[in-house]
């Protein structure tokens, strides 16, 4: 196997992984946070926190791996573009992490809430909220505002060399605006609920796509040039 195939490989690994872990991380965290009670149900399945927390890191790693992997094939082209990919991808790894390590903050507060007897109008209901609140918007400019910028930056660099196929990199440049806008819309406090999913599923698509397609087939031959 060449070292290009090598790191198409690994990069589509990664997508994958980042996607699956993400997922699996929402999965748990979802019924948790979804109901009213939430500050009692984050301290009661504080071992599911816990875990959703973890793989929301394995997330967070994959994501920044996705950019460490294929730099030697962006740099190639543009040292510029390769740096501020590096960049960017670990800015939303970061974020994302951060993200996920204030769930944990909900259990060990539910807890106390807990200790204290459950008092009403209390300062733990307060700081549950601005928790959950700092942890959604950081979770938002991760997994919406920065990474559309990362998903525009690596499809333009695929349109560019043609690595992939074209619709693979338009398809992808497509939906990275979409979750850019997306997540802009999240910010300014815009109605979304009518357009989350078809804003959000045509990149998602996009990533598995692409990664199996570098798994099985590579990068193009330009890449070897």
């Amino acid at each position: 196997m060449t070292s290009d195939k090598k790191i198409a490989v690994w990069t589509g690994i990664f997508f994958i992984l980042a996607t699956a872990m993400g997922v699996a991380s929402a999965i748990l965290l979802g019924p948790l946070l979804g109901g009213p009670d939430y500050l009692l149900t984050m301290s009661e399945n504080s071992g599911t926190a816990m875990l959703s927390t973890f793989l929301n890191l394995i997330m967070a790693g994959a994501v920044i791996a996705i950019a460490i992997v294929i730099y030697p094939i962006i740099n190639r082209t543009s040292k510029t573009l390769a740096a501020g990919y590096l960049a960017a991808r670990t800015s939303e790894g970061i974020l994302l992490a951060i993200a996920g390590v204030a769930w944990l903050g909900l259990a060990s507060l539910g807890a106390e809430f807990i200790q204290a007897g459950q008092p009403e109008n209390s300062h733990y209901q307060t700081l549950a909220d601005l928790l959950v609140s700092s942890s959604t918007a950081t979770f938002t400019f991760g997994a919406n505002i920065t990474f559309g910028v990362t998903a525009l930056m690596l499809n333009y660099f695929f349109m560019k060399t043609n690595l992939v196929p074209r619709i693979i990199s338009i398809w992808g440049f497509v939906g990275g605006a979409l979750i850019l806008i997306l997540g802009s819309m999240k910010i300014l406090g815009l109605p979304i609920s009518s357009i989350e999913v078809a804003f959000t599923v045509p990149i998602a698509l996009n990533e598995m796509v692409l990664a199996i397609w570098l798994i099985v087939k590579g990068f193009s031959s330009p890449a070897a040039k």
